[in-house]
């Protein structure tokens, strides 16, 4: 069991501020229960947690539910139009109100329980047999509130009343979105916008290293790296985010065609910190938006949204980062989490350069130095 006054910098090998002479996190730190109970405290329930794009709220009741580890919370437009976020969970026996998933509620918010009903703004307006109770003050039982952000025209919502804004600790990042997706402003959500289930039998971590590197990409994703030159590829980090970029695309590639006239001709992908990610890969003007949310030791989902210009999604490239890159992802990622249980592995270098080029893993050693901070605040 991990002690919480464990200093949890004391590893074997060391992780320092020089990426070419870092070493990984430990396994322990992937497959330690109490490990996972102390990220929900001081990773989860204290950052921003993206939730959906605002184009998902077109009218008063619409909603979004999110599960952030153990804590279940919604999203949902008012009757004045403005948005709130709610633990998902009656005041009366802790019943959760709303279904997962997206929906609308015309008029009350009904507990399925005992029936008591809520404002979309989240006040009581009335329950069975209160009345008998002396003293009942429905104002005492309004639903509990969570703060709210839009950051990026995207719904966040922090567990945590005393955090920064979003829009303080990544200005940086929201310039960077929107000087390289010239048409950011002008998406539309899909009719199916929200994504599938994406399942991985893998932890968080696991699943953020895999995506901050492109070590892997030349052996692992050839039709990745047949698409997008890996000799120019670029990867930058800055404080709670990192940045790959992919400017050499070949139009003739073995992972999906690009017309002549494709608007977009490069890829790039953000990750903020911890668990969001901006996906931009060439085609149509299209980007994704998901989040990589631990719903357990060893297993998180890694979904979200996609938003074009045109309102449809460019099928050539869907196929292929559902059929081909997602299934890699995902197989690489699940065999890493059983083989960090492995008595034969504690931890590995970190392979970077000076040059910070996109096949090192500096990213990686940016990331873990996150989490190490994190874990290690009271």
């Amino acid at each position: 069991m991990l002690d919480d006054t464990q200093h949890l910098s004391q590893y074997e090998k060391p992780l320092n501020d020089s990426p070419e002479q870092s070493f990984t996190l430990p396994s322990y730190l992937y497959t330690d229960p109490d490990v996972y109970e102390l990220e929900k405290e001081r990773i989860f329930y204290r950052t921003w947690q993206f939730v959906a794009h605002s184009k998902s709220f077109r009218k008063p009741g619409d909603y979004v539910t999110v599960q952030i580890c153990d804590q279940n919370l919604f999203v949902m437009m008012g009757k004045d139009n403005e948005l709130r976020a709610f633990y998902n969970v009656c005041q009366h026996r802790a019943h959760e109100l709303l279904p997962s998933g997206t929906g609308n509620v015309n008029a009350l918010i009904v507990c399925p329980y005992h029936a008591w009903a809520f404002e979309r703004e989240g006040a009581l307006h009335g329950a069975p047999r209160v009345s008998e109770r002396p003293g009942f003050d429905k104002a005492e039982y309004a639903l509990k509130q969570a703060r709210l952000e839009v950051f990026l025209d995207c719904v966040f919502i922090n567990l945590d009343d005393a955090a920064m804004p979003l829009s303080k600790l990544a200005a940086d990042l929201e310039t960077d979105v929107r000087t390289r997706v010239p048409f950011y402003g002008n998406v539309q959500l899909p009719t199916e916008g929200m994504l599938g289930d994406g399942r991985i039998d893998a932890g968080w971590k696991v699943v953020v290293d895999n995506y901050v590197e492109c070590y892997h990409c030349d052996h692992a994703h050839k039709d990745f790296a047949n698409l997008i030159c890996m000799d120019t590829y670029k990867h930058d980090t800055f404080g709670l985010w990192a940045r790959q970029v992919g400017g050499d695309i070949r139009k003739k590639n073995s992972a999906y065609e690009l017309d002549d006239d494709a608007p977009v001709m490069h890829s790039v992908f953000w990750y903020l910190w911890p668990n969001t990610t901006f996906n931009l890969l060439p085609g149509s003007e299209e980007i994704n938006i998901s989040a990589i949310r631990p719903i357990g030791l060893e297993k998180c989902d890694f979904s979200g949204q996609s938003l074009s210009v045109s309102g449809e999604f460019d099928q050539r490239r869907c196929k292929y980062t559902i059929d081909v890159l997602m299934p890699e992802d995902i197989s690489l990622c699940e065999s890493v989490q059983r083989g960090l249980k492995s008595k034969g592995y504690s931890q590995g270098p970190i392979i970077a350069d000076s040059k910070r080029s996109g096949r090192g893993e500096h990213a990686i050693h940016h990331f873990h130095r996150l989490v190490q901070q994190s874990l290690e605040q009271q």
